[in-house]
């Protein structure tokens, strides 16, 4: 298991230590640091960490409920191997939360935002057509947090802040399980981007659906 460096340790209050254990195993998965199906060892944590096996255990346990770890009683604890399987699943739910904040966000928009979103989108569709997934995953994770911004519904952004960063990662780390024509989804883009354009907001939240693989009723 790879050890990163370790001086982030501190005097914080014993109190702070399971949250502090919990963002640095969290984001060394998301970094890719720790990879799919790592064996998480205790000791080494410890080691890592420069705690002792409480708050770790507190961080895993908070980690497998967030779907990036899992764990089993009387075993160890392992970075999550996302299944190709359910890639798409995963996907869709992406597209469920961000199509309903979409749908609240758009009417807000004004001339000058609705131009800088599609500024965005055109370096989505760029980065597409390089086929860095991790880089894709970058540029579409800023352009929809620029549309949450605009969001008026609190309780929807928490519940997406809290969701979106397994989700994103069990998409990413499964990409090749999609079907064939999300992969190429750079008309789903163009068509969010000709929509906020236009100012047609349906056609945004259709797009939107389109871009995640989410089935939207024609009549």
């Amino acid at each position: 298991m790879p050890v990163p460096d370790a001086s982030g340790r501190s005097g914080a209050p014993r109190e702070l230590l399971r949250d502090r254990v919990y963002t640095r195993l969290k984001d060394a998965i998301l970094t890719g640091v720790l990879l799919p199906g790592e064996r998480l060892d205790e000791a080494e944590l410890r080691g890592w960490l420069g705690v002792s096996g409480t708050p770790i255990r507190q961080a895993l346990h908070t980690l497998s409920l967030e779907g990036l770890v899992q764990t089993a009683p009387q075993s160890h604890s392992a970075v999550i191997a996302p299944r190709p399987e359910q890639a798409l699943e995963t996907l869709q739910t992406i597209g469920v939360l961000l199509a309903g904040a979409t749908l609240l966000a758009v009417p807000s928009l004004d001339a000058d935002e609705r131009s800088a979103i599609a500024a965005q989108i055109d370096e989505v569709v760029a980065q597409l057509g390089g086929g860095d997934v991790p880089a894709i995953t970058r540029s579409a994770e800023a352009l929809f947090t620029s549309i949450l911004l605009s969001c008026p519904n609190p309780v929807l952004l928490e519940l997406i802040a809290r969701a979106a960063p397994s989700l994103s990662y069990h998409v990413s780390m499964a990409y090749q399980g999609l079907p064939a024509e999300l992969r190429d989804l750079a008309h789903g883009y163009e068509a969010l981007k000709a929509a906020l354009e236009n100012g047609d907001d349906r056609e945004a939240i259709v797009a939107t659906k389109r871009i995640f693989g989410v089935p939207h009723p024609t009549a």
